[in-house]
């Protein structure tokens, strides 16, 4: 863990230091928030946050290795204990693909930190998707779209899921 830190210190240090920053276009962007592990249901957020960081900071980080070392410092509790396993095998002689290609490295994350059923509970979710009184339909629509673009199901059972999490005053003008 020593060397992969000094590793990203060194990396940072001839680039920027990670943290909000400012590109060349004036746009900022932070991790908002560390990856525990422990709430799988996060894992895609804290994701997103980071390819979010390295679109802001396109020239800092170039290489996979250098984005799975940021990466790799906002992990904490099991997540960090996890990949921490690995960057001791490294030392000795037990290479982790993980540790050089960003796919990989988000593979193993989905594979023990995110949700088990990444399909079902969108399903799930999906399922149960209601506009509830003072929602707003734009709130719906993103949830919907959120969920529907995990599943790859056709347009017609969408259509149908979509009609059903409608409240009534709304479903009743679609239908006449």
């Amino acid at each position: 863990m020593a060397k992969v830190l000094s590793q990203l210190v060194n990396t940072l240090n001839t680039n920027q230091t990670p943290g909000p920053n400012t590109n060349s276009r004036g746009t900022k962007a932070c991790i908002s928030d560390t990856f525990s592990g422990t709430e799988p249901d996060k894992l895609n957020n804290f994701l997103f946050q980071c390819r979010l960081y390295f679109h802001a900071n396109l020239a800092q980080f170039d290489t996979d290795i250098v984005k799975i070392n940021f990466a790799m410092t906002y992990l904490t509790g099991v997540a960090q204990d996890w990949f921490e396993v690995g960057l001791n095998q490294e030392d000795q002689g037990i290479l982790q693909d993980w540790l050089s290609n960003w796919n990989l490295f988000v593979d193993e994350l989905h594979r023990y930190f995110g949700l088990s059923d990444l399909v079902g509970e969108a399903a799930n979710m999906l399922d149960n998707l209601r506009i509830k009184p003072g929602d707003k339909i734009s709130t719906y629509n993103v949830n919907f779209m959120c969920y529907a673009s995990q599943l790859g199901w056709e347009n017609s059972v969408l259509c149908y899921r979509y009609y059903q999490g409608l409240p009534n005053w709304i479903q009743d003008p679609i239908s006449t």
